[in-house]
């Protein structure tokens, strides 16, 4: 591989950061207003990650004067956004940039708040803003951004706990890794009867070419990954190879979804620990893909409401890939 190929990642990233800066308002705050958090918080992470460590601080103290509530919580919040099941996944990417950039006051606010989310019973978080009873669902995205953020700001008990939930779901699977169900709560275990206007939430089905879920294999197997490190635990390092067995056997449409990013993310972790040549290849296909997929400003998804959202992300999964490839 050449060594402008190496750079391939980096250069992609640079550029998504690149169409993310000039949306950095004088005041330090971040794109449309109206949208509120939804629109920034991914942002300080991707500047962190880019090397806009300037951009990312004035981002973060634009949150701390604007966007933190008196109770930990991360705002201002649009009405489409004040009552989803992923309420908590929005706080927990604003408490790991926090961290990232050495703002740790903001980073434990925010991780005092997303701690009443965490059900200490089954060790998930609840994905609900209020509810919380046995009955309350539970979901893998969300419990796994909830567990990163315990490990980013130090909760142990709560990673850990994070981390039984994540052998509970996999041990309940009834034809894995074909197919991969992603809710459970404490009264009924897994849920595998699910309506079919709202299956993609539930089940990811690797064999059928359409859109689907397919972060769900890689955010599970990165929360591992990351617990590996945190812990030493060799058993969260094997799980997260579990976890990634849907994507070994996915079929190329789901690869080149925006949804893969965090495949590619999970396979750079685990090929940096284990060394495995399935993991680099997976790792830069997916980088492949976001590059054939970014705009000639950088963006990604210019015709949707959340590209803004899209390329925050996708700049730290560049930046992830690069760590691999880069030189």
């Amino acid at each position: 591989m050449s060594t402008k190929s190496n750079h391939r990642f980096r250069e992609g990233r640079d550029k998504g950061a690149g169409f993310l800066f000039r949306q950095l308002r004088p005041d330090g705050g971040f794109g449309n207003p109206d949208a509120g958090v939804t629109d920034y918080y991914k942002v300080p992470m991707a500047f962190s990650m880019s090397g806009e460590s300037a951009a990312a601080n004035k981002l973060l103290g634009w949150i701390r004067s604007h966007g933190l509530l008196v109770d930990g919580d991360f705002g201002p919040r649009p009405v489409q956004a004040k009552d989803c099941y992923y309420y908590a996944y929005y706080n927990c990417w604003i408490v790991i940039g926090a961290v990232r950039n050495g703002h740790f006051d903001l980073a434990n606010r925010g991780m005092e708040f997303l701690e009443g989310f965490w059900d200490a019973e089954s060790g998930g978080f609840y994905s609900s803003p209020s509810e919380r009873k046995a009955t309350t669902l539970q979901d893998l995205w969300v419990t796994s951004i909830g567990g990163q953020a315990a490990i980013y700001t130090g909760r142990k008990k709560i990673a850990d706990g994070v981390a039984r939930w994540m052998r509970n779901l996999i041990d309940q699977q009834p034809d894995y890794p074909k197919r991969m169900y992603s809710v459970c709560n404490r009264q009924d275990g897994l849920i595998t009867t699910v309506e079919d206007n709202n299956k993609i939430r539930y089940l990811l089905d690797v064999s059928e070419p359409k859109d689907q879920y397919f972060f769900h294999p890689g955010i599970g197997a990165g929360f591992l990954v990351l617990h590996y490190r945190s812990t030493g635990a060799i058993a969260s390092l094997e799980l997260a190879e579990e976890y990634m067995r849907p994507a070994e056997i996915a079929c190329d449409h789901l690869f080149r979804t925006p949804q893969a990013g965090k495949v590619g993310w999970a396979a750079a972790l685990l090929w940096h620990h284990t060394g495995k040549p399935k993991y680099r290849e997976m790792a830069q296909r997916v980088g492949d893909n976001l590059l054939a997929a970014q705009q000639s400003d950088g963006c990604w998804s210019p015709d949707q409401p959340h590209r803004n959202d899209f390329t925050a992300e996708f700049v730290v999964w560049l930046d992830e890939i690069h760590q691999i490839f880069g030189e």
